[in-house]
């Protein structure tokens, strides 16, 4: 998705950042195109809604349930001066002695 948003982009850029927030790791991923219209930020995570017109509306649907199930979080947001940004956060695993 991130690569399709910078296509035809000047200097389009797609970037994956990772940092630690307590217990938790968080993924972020950002391009620098022109962000998610408002109808997008309502329903991107709906099974089958999609804007491409060869999408299944699936992508972000299965990213949710495998982020949920694993009791994590995951959202979309425009970032401020342009670009989208989805940030998934995820519990730390544990660190178990054998």
């Amino acid at each position: 998705n991130a690569q399709d948003a910078v296509t035809g982009v000047d200097d389009g850029e797609v970037r994956v950042l990772t940092r630690r927030d307590g217990e938790r790791v968080v993924l972020l991923f950002r391009d620098s195109g022109p962000g998610f219209p408002a109808e997008v930020l309502a329903r991107a995570f709906e099974p089958y809604f999609t804007t491409k017109s060869r999408g299944t509306g699936l992508g972000l649907a299965i990213v949710k349930k495998i982020v949920d199930e694993h009791g994590g979080d995951v959202r979309l947001s425009n970032l401020e001066g342009g670009g989208a940004e989805v940030r998934i956060r995820l519990r730390l695993a544990e660190n178990k002695q054998a």
